[in-house]
């Protein structure tokens, strides 16, 4: 909204154009004309493209706002942790197949640090229940037997994430997570990622592919 001052031009009232000039107070106003609902300029493809890939990775995000906290803390400098795991996931989130875009749930990173991994993960369904094993052993330099593992389970069908209990340690080598009765019949995904006891250090995030059975 722009002040007219009275010159060669002088105030105007009335539309002209995209634009209405008014008078308020002895002072002349000229304003842009709101856009009318409905008549949203349609995105272009590429824009389109960037809108659905933005909400497809927000929407899986968000329901980890609180680990995320923790998990990518050297990250939160100057962002949430939506935002800063939004950031690091971008580049690498999406499968694309002519017009379809998917999630890249493989290449998922929930966690950013120098904790080591564990080594020989496994996960398998067994009844309502998704139980992860690991290697307990990698600690020492790049860990300790007290980090906490986090273990993330995600049915894309019911769009449902489910964790592991929050005193599961590096040393036990075992989370069991529970589906709560949920009624998940396609793949599920399943992730794990080390936090040290001061909640200042995490490892990256492990994807596990669900093995058939423990064997």
């Amino acid at each position: 909204m722009g002040i007219i001052k009275k010159g060669i031009n002088g105030p105007f009232k009335g539309k002209a154009g995209a634009v209405v000039g008014s008078s308020w107070k002895k002072v002349d106003y000229i304003k842009g004309l709101q856009r009318k609902k409905g008549t949203k300029r349609k995105p272009s493809p590429e824009q389109a493209v960037q809108q659905q890939r933005f909400k497809l990775l927000n929407d899986f995000l968000r329901p980890l706002s609180k680990i995320l906290e923790i998990s990518l803390k050297p990250l939160l400098a100057k962002a949430t942790g939506v935002n800063a795991a939004f950031s690091l996931n971008y580049d690498r989130a999406f499968l694309v197949d002519g017009e379809h875009t998917s999630l890249n749930y493989g290449a998922m990173q929930f966690s950013y640090g120098s904790l080591y991994t564990a080594g020989a993960e496994k996960a398998w369904r067994e009844n309502g229940f998704v139980k992860v094993t690991w290697h307990t052993e990698t600690y020492g330099m790049g860990g300790e037997m007290d980090d906490f593992a986090y273990v993330l389970v995600y049915c894309p069908e019911t769009d449902q994430f489910f964790g592991s209990k929050p005193d599961v340690t590096r040393q036990d080598g075992i989370a069991v997570i529970d589906l709560l009765g949920d009624k998940c019949t396609t793949g599920l995904h399943t992730w794990i990622f080390f936090v040290d006891k001061q909640q200042k250090r995490a490892s990256p995030t492990v994807y596990i592919p669900l093995s058939p059975s423990e064997s």
